[in-house]
């Protein structure tokens, strides 16, 4: 009886084999599957005054992502800058934009000065985290 198991074992190792094949040849050499990677930038200035607004005045905070790699400006990415009691969230634009609104009552700033964070997240895309994006001065 053990005579068999042998030849049983080569069999299921070339079968075994042919299967691996091909599930490697449908992952289409692995490239797609590694997330890539982006940077945003606040193009609006990193630095917010609250005392030379008033408290109608809406603060409006642009933010660009783009491609780390090729400079691609990435569409439909989320966005959102906190902290200091508030948060805003937006989409990136085909050209990879969006406005992050604010107003200045929105502020919980019990010190003299805080930080704004901001976090991005798109679809293929590691996620990217600034936390000292925007500075807020009283």
């Amino acid at each position: 009886m053990a005579i068999g198991l042998p030849i049983k074992m080569v069999v299921l190792t070339i079968v075994g084999m042919a299967g691996l094949a091909a599930m490697l040849a449908i992952i289409d050499n692995g490239q797609s599957a590694i997330p890539g990677s982006i940077h945003a930038d606040v193009k609006s200035g990193n630095l917010i005054i609250l005392s030379a607004l008033n408290d109608t005045d809406n603060i409006d905070v642009k933010v660009e992502v783009i491609n780390s790699i090729d400079g691609t400006p990435v569409r439909k990415a989320n966005s959102v800058l906190s902290g200091e009691g508030t948060s805003a969230v937006n989409i990136t634009d085909e050209n990879g934009v969006t406005i992050l609104s604010f107003k200045k009552t929105d502020f919980d700033l019990e010190a003299g000065e805080g930080y704004l964070d901001l976090e991005v997240m798109a679809n293929g895309f590691q996620d990217y985290t600034n936390e000292y994006a925007v500075k807020l001065v009283r």
